[in-house]
């Protein structure tokens, strides 16, 4: 079997994910996989939707439902006010 050459998301994720049974990792460390842990995991706590806890050595997640919710209603808000200035954007193109 060839070995491709491993982004640096899969690198990362392959160091985390280091001990977990093979095809768990193998899902995870896949070069889309990682990216979108590596890019949207740091969004999501960041943002207070996942919260990390270690006990121990091993680390814990956990998901603040509200927060989420509160997310999702301001992006859906922020979508909204974009897409109105865009078409009054493009309105004034027009004229």
């Amino acid at each position: 079997m060839a070995h491709h050459k491993q982004t640096f998301s899969q690198q990362i994720i392959g160091l985390v994910t280091y001990g977990m049974p093979a095809p768990v990792r193998q899902v995870l460390t896949s070069r889309w996989v990682s990216l979108l842990i590596v890019v949207v995991v740091p969004i999501l706590i960041a943002s207070g939707v996942v919260s990390l806890s270690w006990n121990g050595s091993r680390p814990g997640f956990s998901l603040n439902e509200r927060r989420a919710e509160q997310v999702e209603r301001e992006a859906e808000q922020e979508t909204l006010r974009a897409a109105k200035e865009l078409r009054s954007l493009q309105d004034a193109r027009r004229r």
